[in-house]
């Protein structure tokens, strides 16, 4: 190798090891940009009342874990906790159950008219939640249903979420016919060869979806407050922490609201953590074979 070759030779390999340099250093500023408002949010909740009203300091002085003394006291916490379960519970099993049944009989059941019905399916994405709000919640107010859980897991159990269906219908599309029909020459019927054949093929979409809808429903603030935001005793805990902790007028100190933001944190910081090679699968198979 000449002299000149090693030169250019070299600046290549100098403006690679520049490059990667900066990669990692803006992959490290957004990663603290992302992480701060986590950061604050628990040393805040470490912070004694009069540091919190008193500081601008994101660092406590003094920790302290009278926040969470005060929210594990609260009468009514346990009662937040559960409607909040019993919600992501009945959301997730309506979703994994329904939405992969539905997309099982837009995939593999042949029947007249089938992709009408996909495109309709399609285009309730069309109708923003503003829209069809003002109607559901007259239904269920006729109904007797609001201020209960019903109206937060009832619709998920009619179908599954569009959502969900075309995830599921995409990801079933690349499973080959050749794996029914050989179910079926073994004289195996419809819902056997989805129990038996497509479901345990279609598991990473379909914990991508139970993991992602349940960071959603216990999140979820807007259809609580809709729903149930008359009835203390059915509130979610993204709801009570406004309407018992953060309202104008609460008795509760921001530091004992930081708490109850952190242990809201904590479930889908490690539920990411167990699935997070699922989720990637997910996504990127749902990519590829979409």
């Amino acid at each position: 190798m000449t002299n000149e070759n090693l030169l250019s030779h070299k600046k290549i390999i100098a403006k690679k090891r520049a490059f990667t340099v900066f990669k990692y250093f803006m992959l490290v500023i957004l990663g603290v940009f992302f992480v701060f408002p986590f950061l604050y949010l628990f040393t805040s909740s470490l912070m004694t009342d009069e540091q919190i009203l008193n500081t601008t300091s994101i660092i406590p002085k003094t920790i302290s874990f009278d926040a969470y003394k005060i929210l594990f006291e609260h009468s009514e916490l346990l009662v937040y906790v559960v409607n909040t379960l019993i919600v992501c519970a009945l959301n997730i099993s309506g979703v994994c159950i329904m939405s992969s049944l539905t997309a099982f009989g837009l995939c593999k059941v042949k029947f007249k008219g089938q992709d009408l019905v996909f495109t309709l399916i399609l285009a309730t994405l069309l109708l923003p939640g503003t829209v069809t709000g003002v109607p559901l919640f007259t239904i269920y107010a006729k109904l007797g249903l609001t201020g209960t859980l019903v109206p937060l897991w009832l619709p998920i159990w009619f179908g599954g979420g569009a959502t969900n269906i075309f995830l599921i219908r995409q990801f079933m599309r690349g499973i080959p016919k050749s794996y029914s029909e050989a179910a079926i020459i073994d004289g195996a019927s419809s819902f056997t060869i989805y129990t038996s054949v497509v479901l345990p093929l279609v598991k990473p979409i379909i914990i991508y979806l139970a993991v992602t809808n349940f960071m959603g429903l216990w999140n979820d603030f807007q259809t609580p407050l809709m729903y149930v935001g008359d009835n203390p005793a059915k509130y979610t805990l993204s709801l009570a922490l406004y309407q018992e902790f953060a309202r104008e007028g609460s008795s509760y100190f921001p530091n004992v609201q930081m708490a109850l933001g952190v242990l809201m944190a904590i479930p889908c910081i490690v539920l990411f953590a167990l699935f997070q090679k699922q989720l990637m699968e997910g996504v990127s198979a749902v990519g590829i074979k979409g």
